[in-house]
C-alpha cells in the first residue's frame, strides 16, 4: 500500500469516528522519526478511547503493522505509532495546551478537515 493512500485510509478512519479537526502532515525529509503525522481532537476522553480501539482494530484487521501506543491510561493524549505514520488523538484542551501542530506549522499540509 502506498504512504499517501495508507494516510487517507486512517484520515477516513478517524472521520468515520467523528474525530474533530483531522490534520495529516506531510514530514517527509524533515522527520527522522515518521513520515506524517496525523493530529485530531476528540470530544472527551471517552471519545478519544473508541477512536484509539477503532484505529487499532482497523490496523490490525488490515494487517498493518502497530510499533506502540501510549496514553490509553489518562486519554487525553493518545499516541499511535504506525512508522511511517503517527497519529496524535487529543482532547480539545490537551492540544490547546500543547499546540502541537505549530511545530510542523511551514510544513506540507496534506489535508484537513
Amino acid at each position: 500500500m502506498e504512504l499517501e493512500e495508507k494516510v487517507t485510509l486512517y484520515v477516513n478512519w478517524l472521520q468515520e469516528r467523528k474525530a474533530n479537526n483531522v490534520l495529516a502532515i506531510d514530514v517527509r525529509g524533515k522527520c527522522s522519526f515518521t513520515e506524517y503525522i496525523i493530529i485530531c481532537t476528540g470530544t472527551a476522553i471517552i471519545h478519544n478511547k473508541a477512536i484509539a480501539d477503532f484505529i487499532l482494530e482497523k490496523s490490525y484487521e488490515n494487517k498493518i503493522p502497530v510499533l506502540g501506543k501510549e496514553g490509553t491510561e489518562a486519554l487525553t493524549w493518545i499516541l499511535i505509532d504506525l512508522n511511517d505514520i503517527i497519529i496524535h488523538i487529543f482532547t480539545e484542551e490537551t492540544l490547546e495546551m500543547y499546540n502541537l501542530e505549530d511545530l510542523w506549522i511551514n510544513k506540507k499540509i496534506v489535508q484537513e478537515k
